[in-house]
């Protein structure tokens, strides 16, 4: 990850729709300040062990499911299904970014749901937590998604 003071210096590197205010789903989407973003991870990525690049250390920290896309088409269907169990209608979940240059945002579940592939275009890894459940999605760009149960800080 990169130092707080490039935290969203580049917005523009976000999928088009979260940035388009006349989009009916950007208009949606809320984009995180520094101090919120510290706030969500101190609930969600800080009480994981980190591996090199910025990802989770699965080999030290259990987690519920390990699934691979194909294309973005799989991960399409997929990221649908993965959020399914833990969102309801007009719940919302963060999609944050290995790269903070990009500001973490949050927008309800259905929107993320419709525009999965552009999520994972804008690269580069990334979580998905549903806001209000103790889980955290995370997509690497090799394909691997793993499901996991934040642990208790």
């Amino acid at each position: 990850m990169t130092g707080d003071s490039s935290y969203a210096s580049r917005p523009e590197y976000l999928p088009d729709f979260m940035n388009d205010p006349h989009d009916d789903d950007g208009r949606q989407v809320v984009k995180l300040n520094l101090a919120e973003n510290r706030e969500l991870a101190a609930a969600t990525l800080s009480r994981f062990p980190a591996a090199s690049g910025d990802v989770i250390d699965f080999e030290s920290a259990a987690y519920r499911e390990r699934l691979r896309w194909d294309d973005e088409e799989h991960w399409a269907g997929m990221a649908a299904e993965l959020l399914s169990p833990y969102v309801r209608r007009g719940e919302r979940v963060a999609v944050v970014r290995g790269n903070h240059v990009m500001p973490v945002v949050t927008m309800p579940a259905d929107v993320a749901v419709r525009h999965a592939r552009d999520i994972l275009d804008a690269g580069p890894h990334f979580w998905i937590h549903p806001l209000g459940h103790p889980v955290l999605i995370e997509c690497l760009m090799d394909g691997q998604v793993t499901v996991a149960a934040i642990p208790e800080g």
